[in-house]
């Protein structure tokens, strides 16, 4: 099988156009496309304790706490110790994160509608279905 044609390469191939057009929207807010889908995510379930927050947006704790440290560094969230279990740490908007959540989650909707407006209702339900199948795989 020639190189363009592994799968790894062409995912990876998609991902890297997706992330750059994600990224040239978000130059205004400066703010990375990861930090972009935590503050959605936040937008969603403020609050959310580091460690469901890590399992929401795929990352492990440690590429998550140093994304939450330039948030919380650039004024967009805080921490607060969960109040039952002082271990347990959870992250919330400030009021420059909270600012933004109407922006924020148009430009989600819009960014998210402009890659699913080139596949028709098929095709979504299929890419649907095989990017589930390839996440839940045991290898």
């Amino acid at each position: 099988m020639p190189f363009k044609d592994c799968l790894c390469f062409l995912v990876g191939k998609v991902a890297r156009k997706m992330s750059r057009t994600t990224r040239e929207r978000l130059i205004r807010y400066g703010l990375t496309p990861t930090q972009f889908f935590l503050l959605t995510a936040l937008y969603e379930e403020d609050g959310i304790p580091i460690s469901a927050l890590a399992q929401k947006v795929a990352l492990d704790k440690a590429t998550l706490t140093g994304l939450l440290d330039r948030l919380e560094r650039d004024g967009f969230t805080w921490r607060k110790a969960d109040s039952d279990d002082r271990r347990a740490i959870r992250i919330h908007l400030t009021a420059k994160g909270e600012s933004l959540r109407e922006e924020l989650t148009e430009l989600y909707h819009d960014n998210n509608g402009m890659f699913l407006s080139l596949l028709s209702q098929e095709e979504k339900e299929v890419f649907e279905r095989v990017v589930n199948k390839l996440e839940t795989a045991e290898f």
